[in-house]
């Protein structure tokens, strides 16, 4: 019986060892399964994901949980504009994001620690518009002249005011420009405080309603002016997790893949996510040129599109005295990454 028993002993003790062998491997399995296969870096319990309001890239990332699979769990912020965007990658509050190409180059001469990993879509049709109210004295922009207009400052919409101010012939010091988001503009132009305002939805949809629309994104790409969407990741963020940055450009692609291919489930993504009709959401699917992931490759190649848009949108902002120096060509070059894109398209 002893012997026995003493076998039993030993069986169990080997079991014992079998079954904490099979689980320290299920622990080291769980413990690679986090960590970025690339770096060896465990990953973060939270990835800060930035949103832009008004960003139909955004509304479709969020109401299509694209980045639900993304490796770890994700914390979603709304911002009402790049420049607050812009303080958070400095404040290391984000580490991805995409917003408008004005204020990510205003971003990059600055030297906020970021660089472009996508570029979603160009800028087209009335997602960015410039309206004023019905008046017999402003029928077009220049009739701007000596009127107080609405704009958040060192974004997309004020780099495209200031292009259509001087496509019309006026300086900025023709009009009295004033900085507001979206809401003040909207609280304003009720109160007559302003006559025009170039903004976005669900603003733009606001005043639209009594205005006037004298130009939009579209009508200025058409004249050569090109407003590209980009999406960025923080330089600590890429260099540790390289791979959750690949999964959050795939998640971008298949907002473009959702654009192409049930154009009606976006525009109502956009309409319930910014709370506006679906009539208004339509221009900021149908009208954006939303570009595939090759198409996206043209921009962030070296020395590719989006490399001298920025240098156009930089020395305008010099020329202006928005910024005193405007980046070299190299250092803008060293603010854009393909190669996630490059990974995430395999």
């Amino acid at each position: 019986m002893k012997k026995v028993k003493g076998w039993v002993g030993i069986a169990i003790v080997l079991t014992g060892v079998l079954l904490a062998g099979c689980g320290q491997s299920k622990a080291d399995s769980a413990k690679s399964a986090n960590k970025d296969p690339q770096t060896g870096q465990v990953y973060p319990k939270t990835v800060k994901v930035g949103l832009i309001e008004g960003g139909p890239e955004s509304a479709i990332l969020q109401k299509e949980h694209y980045l639900k699979g993304i490796g770890t769990k994700v914390k979603t912020t709304s911002y009402s504009t790049g420049t607050d965007l812009n303080n958070a990658f400095v404040s290391k509050d984000l580490d991805v994001a995409s917003f408008g190409s004005s204020p990510y180059a205003l971003g990059v001469a600055n030297g906020v620690p970021y660089k472009a990993v996508g570029v979603p879509y160009v800028e087209s049709g009335n997602i960015e518009a410039l309206a004023a109210k019905k008046s017999a004295s402003i029928k077009k922009v220049a009739d701007l002249k000596g009127k107080k207009i609405g704009v958040p400052f060192a974004t997309t919409s004020h780099y495209a005011l200031l292009k259509a101010l001087a496509l019309a012939g006026l300086k900025p010091s023709d009009v009295t420009l004033k900085d507001m988001d979206g809401q003040s503009i909207v609280a304003a132009w009720k109160r007559g405080d302003i006559d025009a305002a170039y903004i976005w939805s669900p603003a733009l949809d606001e005043i639209a309603k009594t205005g006037r629309i004298l130009t939009n994104d579209g009508l200025l790409k058409n004249k050569g002016i090109i407003i590209p969407e980009v999406a960025v990741s923080g330089n600590d963020f890429s260099k540790k997790y390289p791979t959750l940055v690949k999964r959050y450009v795939q998640a971008l692609i298949k907002v473009q893949n959702l654009v192409k291919t049930n154009p009606k489930r976006a525009i109502q993504d956009v309409a319930s996510w910014e709370g506006i009709p679906t009539a208004n959401a339509k221009s900021q699917i149908t009208e954006n040129d939303w570009l595939s992931g090759n198409e996206q490759a043209d921009y962030l190649g070296s020395d590719g599109k989006l490399a001298d848009i920025v240098k156009t949108i930089t020395d305008f902002h010099k020329a202006q005295k928005n910024i005193s120096q405007a980046p070299t060509k190299s250092t803008i070059n060293d603010a854009i990454d393909g190669s996630f894109l490059q990974k995430a398209l395999k």
